[in-house]
């Protein structure tokens, strides 16, 4: 069923429409106003919403692929960490 939920990011009012439950969607739209926020105390007040929206989002997609590449490492490790026990108790 979808939701329509109403969220403020960055001083705009958001309607998001979707399946996932409101409160899910509420604390996405605080993560990224925060993000958002962060990134324009520390640029120059010239800087464009916009421009910090891509910045935000080129900030996030780059925290994102950093979490997926330490993922699949472990992943790797483990898969290496399980074979190595299966052939330390005799395993074939």
């Amino acid at each position: 069923m979808t939701k329509s939920v109403d969220v403020e990011i960055f001083g705009g009012t958001y309607s998001i429409k979707g399946d996932a439950d409101p409160e899910y969607v509420r604390q996405l739209a605080r993560f990224v106003d925060e993000k958002m926020r962060s990134l324009a105390q520390r640029s120059p007040s010239t800087v464009s919403a916009q421009k910090i929206a891509v910045l935000t989002a080129v900030n996030m997609a780059d925290e994102l692929f950093r979490l997926r590449n330490r993922q699949r490492k472990v992943e790797e490790m483990v898969h290496k960490k399980t074979g190595d026990l299966f052939d330390m108790l005799g395993g074939e």
